[in-house]
């Protein structure tokens, strides 16, 4: 089973969740890997990636890596690197190959552009992979989870569920009183609390059936 983990912004806390769902079904005895095909703002080092890797034991770079820190399409023209599509396809698959969860993390959110008319979106229908959202439990979060669910149902890709990460919360912020309730409420798909590793077992129940 294959996911893309995205984000409703960037910073949500995509890198945090990958890495627990990892270690999560690495303690629970099963075949699982983990990849970041594209990472933005690696001055040098590819940090997000790296921690990626280094949880699930096995070096997988990049398949694109930039220094500038900005949407994967704008670094590639301003480093003049252009990125191949089919080629970070097949990447994902090989990488993906032989495990029984991957978890492919992207850049940004879902309609973050890869190269010019290509998004995260695009990569996530022509791959087969199912989204998993990370979002932050802040003011906005509920247009913004809304918006991304509704931009794959469109494209008819699967949501396995949402996060909603609540880490860093602000005292003043009234509405993470509220907003898992809410999402819970409009939502068709699974909604889950995430402060740290021990949230994600709920999801890894659900999708193996233990």
């Amino acid at each position: 089973m294959r996911f893309l983990i995205t984000g409703t912004d960037t910073g949500v806390g995509k890198t945090f969740l990958t890495v627990c769902l990892l270690r999560q079904f690495l303690k629970g005895g099963f075949k699982a890997v983990g990849i970041k095909p594209v990472e933005t703002g690696c001055s040098p080092a590819c940090k997000d990636a790296e921690r990626v890797s280094r949880t699930c034991g096995i070096s997988l770079n990049p398949v694109y890596s930039f220094r500038t820190p900005v949407a994967p399409s704008v670094a590639s023209k301003l480093e003049e690197k252009p990125i191949d599509v089919e080629r970070l396809k097949e990447r994902v698959e090989e990488c993906c190959r032989g495990f029984d969860y991957c978890f492919i993390e992207g850049a940004g959110g879902l309609m973050v552009p890869i190269r010019e008319n290509y998004t995260f979106l695009d990569l996530s229908r022509e791959l087969g992979l199912k989204v998993i959202v990370v979002a932050l439990n802040r003011l906005g979060v509920i247009n913004h989870t809304l918006l991304t669910v509704k931009a794959c149902q469109c494209e008819g890709v699967e949501v396995a569920s949402i996060f909603l990460n609540r880490f860093g919360e602000s005292e003043t912020d009234r509405s993470r009183e509220t907003n898992l309730d809410v999402l819970r409420s409009v939502l068709n798909v699974p909604v889950f609390e995430f402060r740290g590793e021990g949230d994600v077992l709920p999801f890894i129940n659900e999708i193996t059936g233990r």
